[in-house]
């Protein structure tokens, strides 16, 4: 996507429009320089994760959610993370068979 926008936004910077044949040299520096600005801006534009972040690819177990007392709460949460604990082990299972072949079952 970035690559094809990159084109298409120096193609627009190297076909002149009537309009801007009527600008004036300082005017037209300008317009380059703000095309050339979002050019690098695309380029350099920073991945919206954090460093040392790390990427859940395929983290659809939903979040934790709680409405009610505190003991009901408590109960839930710990439900919760023994099914989360469960679930991440098939998944790291399943990672290791389809990376190493180990782990298959």
């Amino acid at each position: 996507m970035k690559t094809i926008l990159l084109a298409l936004t120096i193609v627009v910077l190297m076909v002149p429009s009537p309009k801007s044949m009527a600008l004036g040299q300082t005017e037209e520096g300008i317009l380059y320089g703000i095309g050339i600005y979002k050019i690098f801006d695309i380029i350099t534009e920073e991945d919206p994760w954090e460093p040392g972040q790390t990427r859940e690819y395929g983290s659809d177990f939903p979040p934790f959610s709680c409405k009610g007392s505190g003991i009901d709460c408590a109960y839930q949460k710990g439900v919760y993370e023994r099914e989360k604990e469960e679930w991440e082990d098939r998944r790291e299972k399943a990672y290791e068979c389809g990376r190493y072949g180990r782990n298959c079952e």
